[in-house]
C-alpha cells in the first residue's frame, strides 16, 4: 500500500494494531419488547442483573511512515487516545448507563462497537482509523472497517 508525498512521490503506507482490554457490564434487554420477546431473544444475556464481559479491543489505524522517525506519523497518541476515550470511560462500567437509544436498541456488542468507532474516529486524525474488532468472548467478536463506510 502507498500513498503520495506533497511533491507526489511514493510514501509507503502501513497499518497498525493496538489491543487493550477493558471489563464491563450490561443487560441486552429491549424496552419496546415483551419480558417474554427478551427471554426468547436474548436468553440468558437477558438476566436483569446483568452479566459482564472483558472484552478486547483492536484498534488498527493506518497512514504513511514517516521518514523522520520510521513509525507510521502520527499514531503517537493513540494509546492515549485510547485511554482518554474508552478505557475511563468504559473499563468497569454499566453499558447500560452509557449506550442510548441513540445509539442502538440496547447494549449488544455490535451497538458498542459502533459506538467506540465513532468516538475514535472523531478523535483521530481523519481517515486514520482502519479497522475496529471488539471481542466479546474468544468465540464471539465483532469489526468494523473504512472499508464500505466512506
Amino acid at each position: 500500500m502507498t500513498g503520495a508525498s506533497a511533491d507526489g512521490a511514493a510514501v509507503p503506507v502501513v497499518e497498525v494494531t493496538h489491543t487493550f482490554r477493558f471489563s464491563a457490564a450490561h443487560r441486552m434487554h429491549n424496552p419496546r419488547l415483551s419480558a417474554a420477546e427478551n427471554r426468547r431473544l436474548y436468553g440468558r444475556c437477558n438476566h436483569p442483573a446483568g452479566h459482564g464481559h472483558t472484552y478486547r479491543l483492536d484498534v488498527t489505524v493506518c497512514g504513511p511512515i514517516s521518514p523522520e522517525t520510521g513509525t507510521l506519523a502520527g499514531a503517537e497518541p493513540l494509546a492515549q487516545v485510547v485511554q482518554d476515550r474508552i478505557l475511563a470511560r468504559f473499563d468497569h462500567a454499566d453499558l447500560d448507563r452509557l449506550i442510548t437509544p441513540a445509539d442502538g436498541v440496547t447494549s449488544t456488542t455490535e451497538v458498542l462497537t459502533g459506538l467506540l468507532w465513532r468516538i475514535l474516529d472523531a478523535a483521530l486524525l481523519p481517515g486514520c482509523l482502519s479497522r475496529l474488532r471488539v471481542e466479546e468472548t474468544p468465540n464471539n467478536f465483532f469489526e468494523m472497517n473504512r472499508e464500505g463506510r466512506e
